[in-house]
C-alpha cells in the first residue's frame, strides 16, 4: 500500500516529466516560440504592441496613454518672460521691449495663435493689491505687444493670478523672486500633438526665447 508520502513524490515526478515532455514543449513552442516576434510588434513605434494598441497610426513622438492613443493640446508654448519692474510698478521699460519682441516674433510666426499673458506676484503685502499689481502687469505687457509690435489685441489677453499660484516657498527670498513672473502662454487655435519629452528632445519653440 502506497502512503501518502509516496504518492506526492509520485505526482511530483510525473509533472516534471510532463514539463519535459515532448508534448509540453511544442506547445509551449506554439504559445511563446515562433509567433513571438510577432506578437511583439509595434508599427507604429509609439511604445504599445499592437495586440494592445486600440489607436493605431500614432503620429511619431507622440505622448500616448496605456492603449496607445496620443495626446492633444492647443498649447503651443509657455514661456515665463524675463521682465522685471519696478517694486509697486508695472511699467515695463524700454529696455524689456526685446523679450516682448521675441514673443511677438513667434506670434507672427504662427498666425492662427494667441497668447495669455499671465502676471504672478508673492505673498508680501495685501492680497487685493497684490491681485490688482499682477493684472496690471499682464496688461502692460500685452499692451506692449499691441501697441509697438502691431499684435492684433484680440489674439492677446493679460490675467492676473496675484499671489494664488507660487511655484516656489514665499518663506524665503530666493522663492519670493521665483514667484514674482509673468508667463506668456501661447495657444494655437487647433489642437497640436503632445509630443513625448525625452532625453534627446530639444523645446525648439523655447530656445527662440532663450537665446542665453
Amino acid at each position: 500500500m502506497i502512503d501518502m508520502k509516496t504518492r506526492q513524490i509520485l505526482a511530483t515526478a510525473l509533472a516534471v516529466g510532463y514539463l519535459f515532455s515532448g508534448a509540453a514543449i511544442a506547445q509551449a513552442d506554439s504559445l511563446y516560440g515562433a509567433k513571438i516576434a510577432e506578437r511583439l510588434v509595434d508599427d507604429d513605434r509609439d511604445g504599445v504592441i499592437n495586440a494592445r494598441d486600440i489607436c493605431p497610426g500614432t503620429p511619431t513622438g507622440a505622448m500616448v496613454d496605456n492603449d496607445g492613443c496620443h495626446e492633444k493640446s492647443s498649447k503651443l508654448l509657455s514661456i515665463e518672460l524675463q521682465i522685471l519692474f519696478d517694486s509697486g510698478k508695472y511699467e515695463v521699460k524700454p529696455a524689456y521691449f526685446p523679450e516682448v519682441k521675441k514673443l511677438a516674433d513667434f506670434l507672427r510666426s504662427n498666425p492662427d495663435s494667441s497668447v495669455v499673458i499671465e502676471g504672478h506676484t508673492d505673498d508680501v503685502g495685501n492680497d487685493e493689491y497684490n491681485l490688482n499689481l499682477s493684472q496690471n502687469r499682464a496688461n502692460a505687457i500685452a499692451a506692449v505687444l499691441v501697441d509697438s509690435f502691431k499684435i492684433r489685441a484680440s489674439r492677446v489677453k493679460g490675467v492676473g493670478y496675484g499671489e494664488t499660484k507660487p511655484i516656489a516657498d514665499n518663506s524665503t527670498a530666493a522663492g519670493r523672486e521665483q514667484n514674482r513672473r509673468v508667463v506668456a502662454e501661447v495657444f494655437a487655435r487647433q489642437t497640436a500633438d503632445v509630443k513625448r519629452w525625452t532625453i534627446y528632445s530639444v523645446d525648439k519653440e523655447k530656445s527662440l526665447f532663450s537665446g542665453r
